[in-house]
């Protein structure tokens, strides 16, 4: 049997280990997780045939999309989504044993951990101050090693780090969650149950957006997100992120794509897949 490989944002003790940990126990392949740095090499190591697949994170609920993911996706032509995971984020505080809450000076975690409690930190922590680092395990590492700080970081990097947990589900909604993709070279066969994304921009012009989604309502697609984002080449320039009901091979999407070439300066599919589900954390599935 074949041992994927798969990457994922490390060290040990992020949500994207998490993520890939649940990717692992659903699909019952035989997968090596192999921690990467940064998002970026791990999509660029799928891209090279370094990784097999890679999870990253796409987009979260309370702070949006992560620029990183859409920027490789959009960068590099050899990947694919290949299925999306969608998982509830539980924040907790955790530091070195024995500290008091009144003790900390300084928080440390990712910052769209940092962004996501923010409610939190103003109202239980408004003195400390708040310091971005590139995981939350990176953060959870940091603090194990200096006394009088605190990192806001998932149940299980309280385990391999040796930390304690003060306050746990501090992010600032319950319903706080993130949208994760697998990222591979190999495109995924339609099941019937499919979600295609794509990004394109517009030509200068009124009603151009209008027109555009025009195309789609003609033939009935439903659009699950659009999301717009600098293209990063000159002030004014937007490219559109989409995601649609359907697989890119289906009857109405197929044509749809001859349309949008002929009508946008730039098209491009960046995969189609199952739809996914919310999926229990490692946390809540072991107690």
């Amino acid at each position: 049997m074949k041992v994927f490989k798969l990457g994922y944002l490390g060290p040990p003790g992020t949500f994207s280990e998490e993520a890939a940990l649940l990717y692992q126990r659903f699909h019952r392949q035989s997968y090596k997780l192999l921690e990467q740095p940064t998002v970026t090499q791990v999509m660029e190591k799928v891209a090279s045939g370094s990784l097999d697949q890679g999870i990253v994170p796409l987009e979260n609920s309370l702070e949006g999309s992560v620029n990183a993911t859409l920027d490789q996706l959009v960068c590099l032509e050899e990947i694919n989504i290949y299925r999306e995971l969608v998982c509830p984020i539980r924040q907790c505080l955790l530091a070195a044993p024995g500290t008091a809450l009144e003790q900390i000076t300084r928080v440390y975690s990712h910052p769209h951990a940092l962004g996501q409690c923010r409610r939190y930190l103003e109202a239980v922590l408004g003195h400390v101050s708040c310091f971005p680092v590139e995981s939350t395990a990176a953060a959870a590492a940091m603090v194990a090693a200096n006394p009088g700080s605190a990192a806001i970081a998932p149940r299980r990097a309280a385990a391999l780090f040796g930390l304690m947990i003060l306050a746990e589900g501090i992010q600032d909604y319950d319903d706080n969650v993130t949208r994760f993709v697998v990222v591979s070279r190999e495109e995924h066969p339609p099941t019937g149950c499919d979600k295609t994304s794509l990004v394109l921009a517009l030509s200068d012009g009124p009603g151009s957006l209008y027109h555009v989604l025009g195309f789609f309502a003609a033939r009935k697609i439903n659009l699950t997100r659009i999301e717009s984002k600098p293209a990063r080449r000159s002030l004014g320039d937007w490219l559109f992120f989409i995601d649609c009901e359907g697989h890119k091979d289906d009857p109405q999407l197929a044509s749809l794509w001859d349309e949008l070439r002929r009508n946008v300066p730039f098209f491009k599919l960046l995969g189609s897949y199952p739809k996914g589900r919310t999926c229990l954390t490692a946390d809540k599935q072991t107690g």
